[in-house]
């Protein structure tokens, strides 16, 4: 991962309180998992070397989301999945949004595919192939997560985000997943676009040794 992009609600904001709120009610069912900001990562693997590195992204970065209509939301939620993975282990997935792809596109073409000939095509195929927006609540090596666990979990993010929760039969889950559910309504209330804070993160190591190099609002 080490270098990435991060787009976060902005600080202070509702939105970034509710989300922040659930991720540590969900770490406290799980000890040993890390409290973190709430982000939507963007791209990883950032070429970047200097101070000047991270601000010439972060600069591409406001120029990018000046370019989309201010009304436009660019993080909608569309369900919410129990995952395998420790990076995904409680996860809301995004909505797919042609405007967060075109971001992330253009931030992977620039600053990822850098040296290659076919950047454009590898960033293209990339964005559609591998870029999966979502926003992680647990980080968590327990698996399988308890039903009861599951169904404690559930509950909370419904009283956090003002939802309701269907569990998806199984035959509709992924097999990167354990368990899905589908909203029955639109958690309108953690939706955002402007104003957002893009930041710039060295994800080395354990998550508490994450470091932020540097971070812009707009």
């Amino acid at each position: 991962m080490a270098i990435a992009l991060w787009y976060c609600p902005p600080q202070g904001s509702a939105v970034h309180e509710s989300l922040q709120l659930l991720i540590t009610s969900l770490q406290s069912l799980f000890p040993n998992s890390p409290v973190f900001e709430p982000h939507i990562t963007i791209t990883s693997d950032l070429n970047c070397k200097s101070a000047d590195d991270v601000n010439r992204i972060l600069t591409s970065c406001v120029a990018a989301i000046r370019s989309i209509p201010p009304s436009q939301p660019l993080i909608n939620f569309q369900n919410c999945t129990i995952g395998k993975s420790y990076f995904r282990k409680v996860v809301l997935e995004c909505e797919p949004n042609r405007y967060l792809y075109s971001i992330a596109q253009i931030m992977r073409e620039v600053y990822v595919e850098v040296d290659d000939a076919s950047r454009t095509q590898r960033a293209a195929t990339w964005a559609r192939d591998e870029f999966k927006p979502h926003l992680s609540l647990l980080y968590s090596e327990v698996y399988p997560i308890s039903q009861a666990f599951a169904r404690v979990i559930q509950q909370r993010i419904e009283d956090a985000l003002n939802v309701q929760m269907v569990k998806e039969p199984q035959e509709n889950t992924s097999n990167a997943h354990q368990l899905q559910w589908s909203f029955t309504n639109e958690p309108d209330s953690v939706q955002w676009s402007r104003p957002s804070t893009f930041k710039v993160v060295r994800c080395e190591g354990p998550a508490s040794y994450w470091r932020v190099l540097g971070g812009t609002s707009i």
